[in-house]
């Protein structure tokens, strides 16, 4: 059986990059490891999550676990939807 997946669609919010791109990985990463993604624009790397504790400085001292908590901290909006037994993450900066 095959691992289920997630997938993040978002806006790169760089400077002068504002590239959309899909990216996908492993739900267990997401709930329990580290996701990076490559923005195919600018190559930057965004932190998607981080229950390891790596990244204390970006998730206010690991406080802040996933993407989705570091928008909501923001007080910006994340949209979640379910495609195929698994889960899409959509943020959109206002």
């Amino acid at each position: 059986m095959p691992e289920p997946r997630l997938s993040l669609t978002f806006t790169c919010t760089v400077t002068d990059c504002s590239t959309r791109s899909t990216h996908e990985f492993a739900r267990k990463s997401y709930e329990k490891g580290i996701v990076i993604v490559e923005c195919p624009g600018c190559k930057n790397r965004h932190l998607i999550a981080d229950h390891l504790g790596w990244f204390k400085e970006s998730t206010q001292d690991g406080k802040l676990k996933t993407v989705e908590d570091l928008v909501r901290a923001k007080g910006e909006k994340v949209r979640r939807g379910t495609v195929g037994g698994g889960g899409d993450i959509e943020y959109t900066p206002e």
